[in-house]
């Protein structure tokens, strides 16, 4: 499946991306322009402006062909001559009520970090390739019906299944389903599970702080807001992480190769507000989409 950070326009790539660490990303400090003349004479005829509104309109058009939603793009181009050659000031998209690879987004945004980015795109052998170190900031934005929503996919389910292997081995109990709620800006994770041993079934609501650690978001201070039974609460915590729909939500803008960092995860007005980075290494050449 394509990702929704790889829906950038002129990239166009779907492979083997290699991201680079937050701490060591420099923005190019020597740009390779087009000359002085050229710039100047396609922002004095306005043909500038008018390729800006044509690659916006691709790039709109593109990612609507892999995601749902209402989308908005900026593309700040220094001439006609640097933006055919792939060099361009800055990008942003913004996505509201995105559906992507059965994934829910109440809110995406992808803004450039630098103001020179350089990307080659080869029509004749389909490869694109970053010139330049390639930087992208995303903020995000999560309801509890987005992600109820994205844990119906088969995916998701997948990482149930798996869990469930390992209590069923034992026979000691089976996830039947889960969903999320968000209360006060409180997040709990609410399990109903099946007890073979007692023929019981029980609902598990768990509450969870969110935090940040080695950029990922991870759920901490769990608490059992029900009492049916005595539970060991680190287990809980392995197991709300092992099936963190935040993080499997957030997969879409990596690809399997791909890491990215989040660098912040709160709850305000009972929605998860993340933000982070995303970066490409220079001379990392891609497959391009046709």
């Amino acid at each position: 499946m394509n990702k929704i950070i790889l829906l950038l326009g002129i990239l166009l790539v779907t492979a083997n991306m290699s991201f680079a660490d937050c701490l060591t990303f420099q923005c190019p400090s020597n740009p390779a322009l087009s000359n002085g003349f050229a710039r100047a004479l396609s922002n004095a005829t306005g043909t500038n402006f008018i390729a800006e509104k044509a690659a916006q309109s691709i790039i709109k058009n593109q990612i609507k062909k892999e995601a749902k939603g209402t989308f908005n793009v900026k593309v700040d181009s220094f001439s006609v001559p640097d933006l055919k050659a792939g060099r361009f000031k800055g990008l942003e998209i913004t996505g509201r009520d995105i559906v992507a690879d059965d994934v829910y987004l109440s809110y995406l945004k992808l803004k450039t970090l630098c103001d020179y980015n350089y990307i080659v795109v080869d029509s004749k052998n389909k490869t694109a390739t970053f010139k330049e170190d390639f930087g992208m900031a995303f903020a995000a934005s999560l309801t509890e019906n987005d992600l109820n929503n994205t844990m119906k996919a088969a995916k998701y389910n997948a990482l149930i299944d798996e869990l469930n292997a390992v209590g069923g081995s034992f026979n000691l109990f089976k996830i039947r389903n889960s969903i999320v709620k968000i209360r006060s800006n409180k997040f709990m994770y609410v399990v109903q599970v099946e007890f073979p041993f007692v023929n019981t079934k029980k609902d598990i609501v768990l509450s969870a702080d969110i935090n940040v650690h080695n950029g990922k978001i991870i759920f901490s201070h769990t608490k059992l807001i029900n009492n049916y039974f005595a539970m060991d609460l680190s287990n809980a915590a392995y197991a709300i992480n092992y099936l963190n729909p935040l993080n499997f939500t957030l997969k879409i803008l990596e690809n399997k190769d791909a890491d990215m960092q989040v660098e912040e995860a709160v709850i305000k007005d009972n929605k998860i507000n993340v933000d982070g980075t995303i970066l490409v290494l220079k001379d990392v050449v891609t497959e391009t989409k046709e």
